[in-house]
């Protein structure tokens, strides 16, 4: 990791900068001197000591949207504004780094739904080799378009009563009152029997616009363990990949995720991720980066789904 860091002169001179108080201003400073070279900092212990820095310091940086508040480590927005390494060293943080996308102006966002996203920081690292040349504007222009014709043609992602065999949540309008006092054991233990027979559907465009449906259906053993391993087995064996058993990124994002939410809903995000992507069965750079950037979106959807 470099030991010099560029202070912007145009983030200095910018309002929301400006207007800082004496402490917040120093603090931003901090963070981006020890910043990784992604620009994830986690030394804010040492950070704190010698700034005096609060809770609230830290918040007007976020509330201006200078830094990202992340697990464990603060992401500088403007970084890749700031510093241009010549000596590289990809982070640590490979679960954070999944999460993070590149916009048109070259600013870091965690809204997946941001408009002007251009693409992923990992695909920016892993597959444009972070060229300086690329054409965000064109990205983010294809990226508008894919989600234009994911809502508009037969091949989005449809999941309901009439497309599946069961639900994996409970129905709510089909328990009676004695059901609803059940312990959430018993909750559990009939969710798990009801996912074991579900099938996720799909309709897909990829055989020229005739509608292609395909369907992914859950097998024991892909309800037999929560190790990272076994999941990336399931990828391989759904998605006709060969991903190494020991992909750091992977085993990163999977390890979190399970330390995070039950093994039951990350392994449910995983099968409707899947799905939702079969076109792109065969294409192990594209599959890995598409669930190392939406595993999480889909885990939470259905921890949600699980909750109400």
């Amino acid at each position: 990791m470099a030991q010099r860091r560029m202070i912007s002169k145009e983030i200095h001179q910018n309002g929301a900068y400006i207007n800082l108080p004496p402490v917040t201003k120093i603090l931003y400073d901090d963070l981006v001197l020890y910043a990784d070279d992604d620009g994830f900092c986690t030394d804010v212990t040492l950070i704190n000591l010698m700034d005096k820095a609060t809770d609230e310091n830290y918040k007007q940086l976020e509330d201006n949207n200078l830094v990202i508040k992340l697990d464990g480590a603060y992401l500088i927005v403007d970084w890749l504004n700031t510093e241009q390494l010549t000596h590289y060293k990809r982070t640590s943080l490979l679960n954070l780094s999944a999460q993070v996308f590149i916009r048109t102006d070259f600013r870091y966002t965690i809204d997946p739904n941001d408009e002007n996203i251009a693409l992923s920081l990992d695909d920016w690292v892993e597959r444009a080799n972070r060229s300086r040349k690329i054409n965000l504007k064109a990205l983010q222009q294809q990226r508008l378009q894919q989600s234009v014709n994911k809502m508009d043609t037969s091949g989005k992602h449809n999941v309901n009563e009439k497309d599946t065999k069961c639900s994996p949540s409970i129905d709510k309008n089909s328990i009676d009152k004695s059901r609803l006092g059940q312990t959430r054991e018993d909750q559990n233990s009939t969710d798990q029997k009801n996912l074991n027979k579900c099938v996720y559907t799909t309709t897909s465009s990829s055989n020229g616009g005739m509608g292609e449906t395909t369907s992914y259906r859950p097998t024991e053993s892909d309800n037999q363990s929560d190790n990272p391993e076994v999941l990336i087995a399931k990828i391989n064996r759904v998605m006709a990949t060969s991903i190494p058993h020991d992909d750091k990124r992977l085993n990163a994002l999977f390890s979190d995720l399970l330390n995070q939410y039950k093994a039951e809903y990350v392994k449910r995000g995983l099968s409707k991720l899947l799905t939702e992507i079969q076109d792109l069965k065969g294409q192990p750079s594209i599959i890995h980066s598409m669930i190392t950037a939406h595993l999480l979106e889909n885990v939470k959807a259905v921890t949600t789904e699980r909750t109400e």
